[in-house]
């Protein structure tokens, strides 16, 4: 009987035992784990747009939806063959929508629905690099016969290399303001643990739309003057070291 009591002693010890040393290894672990510190860095970079983007559109309104289809046609591809003869390349010239609607009006009195004709709506965005002929665009498509032109907007071509920049100037402040954490809570930095960023264009965007049937020559109109101003790129990146 004693024998058997003491052996029962023997593993309740043993397991406490192991108990004790599981919890002292998550708490170690839990240590370990808390025992960091993340720090966020701010890049900012200006630059000056080379190229502008824009939607030009043409909306044409007839009982004969052939006819309203044939009158879109027409002026747009007066206005695409005016952009090819103006430094605009084909490959920047692209269709973004083109739609068919039946127009429709309603008799106060019986409810009725009647077809009055069908609307035709053509729109193609235009990249232009040469961002001095952007105003003369704008007033010779309106010339041409688009009634809306919307959606401009100036942007960089090729911004990886700016947005790189801005990721690197972000790196130093996030390891300047790690650098000052360091000394102020007295720890040591070990290693980098983790690692994340974001980048964000913030694009100038204007508006600029035209009015159909305003009775306005067209003809004779003064192209806009178009102010590009600088587009800024902001990187941030959360740098999150170990310490000791």
């Amino acid at each position: 009987m004693e024998n058997k009591f003491f052996q029962a002693l023997v593993y309740i010890l043993m397991i406490v035992v192991i108990f004790f040393f599981l919890a002292s290894i998550n708490e170690k672990a839990g240590a370990n784990d808390s025992d960091v510190i993340s720090v966020t860095g701010t890049g900012e970079v200006y630059v000056t747009p080379d190229i502008g983007l824009v939607s030009i559109s043409v909306v044409a309104k007839n009982n004969n939806v052939s006819v309203a289809t044939s009158e879109s046609s027409e002026k747009m591809n007066s206005i695409i063959e005016y952009l090819k003869n103006n430094s605009v390349e084909e490959k920047d010239i692209k269709t973004t929508s083109f739609n068919i609607y039946p127009v429709y009006s309603w008799e106060d009195k019986t409810g009725k629905r009647n077809l009055d004709g069908y609307e035709v709506s053509q729109t193609i965005q235009v990249k232009i690099r040469d961002l001095t002929k952007v105003g003369d665009i704008i007033s010779n498509a309106t010339r041409l016969g688009a009634n809306d032109i919307s959606s401009l907007s100036f942007t960089v071509d090729d911004d990886e290399k700016v947005k790189e920049e801005a990721k690197e100037l972000a790196i130093k402040d996030a390891r300047e303001k790690a650098k000052n954490l360091e000394k102020s809570l007295g720890v040591r930095l070990v290693k980098i643990v983790n690692f994340s960023e974001g980048t964000y264009p913030n694009y100038s965007d204007q508006l600029y739309k035209t009015v159909s049937g305003s009775g306005i020559m067209l003809e004779s109109s003064i192209a806009p003057t178009i102010q590009t101003g600088q587009n800024k790129i902001t990187s941030t990146v959360t740098i999150t070291y170990s310490v000791r």
